[in-house]
């Protein structure tokens, strides 16, 4: 018997309750703020990885003096450290070597493609470039990175996400640098 007085005292007791409701509603918020902003840095994250990739192939081959069939595939297998903690499967990039002609005209001399769907630049075709890399009678390096992102959670970002980027180089040691076997 006195544990149904109880009962209904708490029962008809207010006190406490906006309490309750707000540690009810903070969660409803909170959670959803905390899986969003995970995602949200896991996003950048990768994005990040990505644009450093493009960058450091490009800065690689420029470095060169040529480029050999070995050298390409280490490229390739750098990409599995450079994308950690991300797999490097959903990337796709083009390296190519373009030599300028003339401050309006600027043709492929070698490229490289890896990755599923990647597709190489054909020799000799036309590329389009900032005028501010316009030099005649020199070269650049250019890699193009396209990564697809696949979230872990789908909160904030339900599908998958393309990510590209494009890095430049000028050759530093030789003009054009020779792709060789």
């Amino acid at each position: 018997m006195n544990l149904f007085k109880r009962l209904r005292r708490f029962k008809r007791a207010e006190s406490g309750a906006a309490g309750t409701e707000f540690a009810l509603l903070a969660a409803l918020i909170m959670v959803p703020l905390l899986l969003g902003s995970v995602e949200l840095i896991d996003v950048l994250g990768t994005n990040k990885r990505a644009q450093n990739a493009a960058a450091s192939l490009a800065d690689v081959v420029a470095r060169d003096t040529e480029i050999s069939n070995a050298e390409i595939a280490g490229l390739w297998d750098a990409l599995d450290v450079l994308m950690y903690p991300d797999t490097s499967g959903n990337m796709r990039v083009v390296l190519t070597s373009v030599r300028i002609v003339s401050t309006t005209s600027a043709t492929v001399v070698w490229s490289e493609a890896h990755g599923a769907g990647a597709i190489r630049r054909t020799t000799g075709s036309s590329v389009t470039l900032d005028s501010r890399m316009m030099v005649p009678g020199t070269s650049i390096i250019m890699a193009e990175t396209s990564y697809t992102y696949e979230p872990l959670l789908g909160f904030l970002f339900p599908g998958n996400m393309q990510m590209t980027h494009d890095a430049y180089r000028r050759s530093r040691l030789v003009d054009p640098i020779p792709r060789v076997a």
